[in-house]
C-alpha cells in the first residue's frame, strides 16, 4: 500500500462504456502493415482477445508470429487503459490450448486509484506513433537505452541493445538479405501493394501513402541498417530529406521460448518500449524483415549467436523536427468487438 495509490476497495463492475473505451484504446496498438489482426469478445467473465486469422499476411507473416506480436501489443494497451481508469485486472494468456485463436482473457478483480506513473504511461500511449521518417542524427544516450531495456523486461522476455560495431554490421547484413528475399517475392510485393493502397485506407486499415516516406533514388537514406521499403507497394507521399546521417539505436526483443504465449508477451514488451520511448522524447518503429520469415529469423539468431528467440527489432531515435506524419487509420469498434453480455462485478 502506498500513499499515492491508496488501498484497494470493492466497487461495481466496469460499465459497457468502460470496456468499449479499453478496446478503442487497445486497437491503437501497432500491427504488421496495420492489419489490426484481432477480435474482441465481451462476455460475463470479462473481455477475451482472439486472433483474426483472416488478416494474417501469407507472404510477410507465414507462421503468424507477427500477428501474435500485434495482438500482444493490443493486450498491453487494454490493460493500461483499464489501469488508468482505476481497474485492477487479471490476465490469462493462451487459456485454452484447444482454442488457439483465443489468446487472452482479461478479468477485472478490483478497484484502485491509479498511480501517477500509470497515468503518465497512458498519456504517452495516446501520443505514441510509428515513426517511419529519418530520425535526427543525435545518438541515443546509453542511460536511455537502459531505461528502454528495463521497460521491455517481462516474464521470459527481454531486450538486447545492439551497440557493438560488429553486431550492428551483422544486423545490417541480415536486414539487407531479408529485404532482398522479400523484394524478389512477387506475392510479397502484391501483398504490400494492397496494404499501402487506397482500398485498404478506405477500409480503415493499412499504411496510407500519406504516411509513407518518399525517398528519391538519387538521394537514398543514410542509414547503416535498411528500413522496410513501403514504396515497393506504392509511392510514398511524404517527402523526406535524403541527406540526414541517421544514428538510431537498435533493440532486439528476445524470448526464452517461441510458442504463442512467448510471442504474445513479446508484443506486450514492444508496446511498453514504444511507450517508454515516447515518455523520454524518443520515437520508435518496428523493423521486422529479419524476423518475418522462419528461415531468415533462424539465420539471424545463428549469426548473432543467441540461445533465445528474436521476436522484434526496434529502431529508436530522436524524432524529426517536422510535424507528425498522418496517423494510420483504425477500423470501427463494430468491426472488432462483439458484446455477448456485460460482465458481472
Amino acid at each position: 500500500m502506498t500513499e499515492e495509490t491508496g488501498p484497494a476497495r470493492t466497487v461495481d463492475r466496469p460499465s459497457l462504456a468502460d470496456w468499449e473505451d479499453a478496446v478503442r484504446f487497445a486497437v491503437r496498438a501497432p500491427s504488421i502493415h496495420n492489419t489490426q489482426p484481432w477480435r474482441w469478445v465481451l462476455a460475463r467473465d470479462g473481455l477475451s482477445l482472439y486472433a483474426d486469422r483472416r488478416r494474417q499476411l501469407p507472404a510477410a507473416d507465414p507462421d503468424g508470429r507477427g500477428l501474435l506480436l500485434s495482438c500482444g501489443g493490443a493486450l498491453e494497451l487494454a490493460r493500461l487503459r483499464l489501469a488508468a481508469a482505476g481497474w485492477e485486472t487479471d490476465v490469462q494468456r493462451v487459456p485454452d490450448r484447444d482454442r488457439p485463436d483465443l489468446l487472452a482473457r482479461v478479468r477485472v478483480t478490483g478497484r484502485r486509484n491509479p498511480d501517477p506513473l500509470t497515468l503518465e504511461r497512458a498519456r504517452a500511449a495516446e501520443r505514441r506513433h510509428t515513426e517511419r521518417r529519418p530520425f535526427r542524427p543525435d545518438p541515443v544516450p546509453a542511460e536511455l537505452l537502459d531505461r528502454l531495456s528495463t521497460a521491455a523486461a517481462g516474464e521470459d522476455v527481454y531486450a538486447f541493445p545492439v551497440v557493438q560495431a560488429d553486431q550492428r554490421v551483422d544486423l545490417a547484413v541480415v536486414m539487407s538479405w531479408a529485404d532482398r528475399v522479400e523484394a524478389e517475392d512477387a506475392a510479397y510485393r502484391a501483398e504490400l501493394s494492397h496494404w499501402v493502397g487506397p482500398e485498404a485506407e478506405a477500409a480503415g486499415e493499412g499504411v496510407p501513402a500519406s504516411a509513407v516516406p518518399h525517398v528519391s533514388p538519387d538521394r537514398p537514406r543514410h542509414t547503416e541498417v535498411p528500413v522496410r521499403d513501403f514504396e515497393a507497394g506504392a509511392r510514398g507521399e511524404q517527402d523526406v530529406a535524403g541527406d540526414v546521417d541517421e544514428q538510431p539505436a537498435y533493440l532486439v526483443l528476445l524470448s526464452t521460448a517461441d510458442d504463442a504465449e512467448a510471442r504474445l508477451r513479446a508484443g506486450e514488451a514492444y508496446v511498453r518500449v514504444s511507450i517508454e520511448a515516447e515518455r523520454l522524447g524518443l520515437a520508435s518503429s518496428a523493423m521486422t524483415q529479419a524476423v518475418d520469415l522462419p528461415a531468415v529469423r533462424e539465420r539471424f539468431r545463428t549469426l548473432m549467436d543467441w540461445p533465445d528467440h528474436p521476436q522484434m527489432v526496434l529502431r529508436v531515435g530522436w524524432p524529426p523536427a517536422e510535424p507528425l506524419a498522418p496517423s494510420t487509420p483504425r477500423r470501427p469498434l463494430s468491426a472488432i468487438l462483439v458484446v455477448q453480455a456485460q460482465p458481472e462485478g
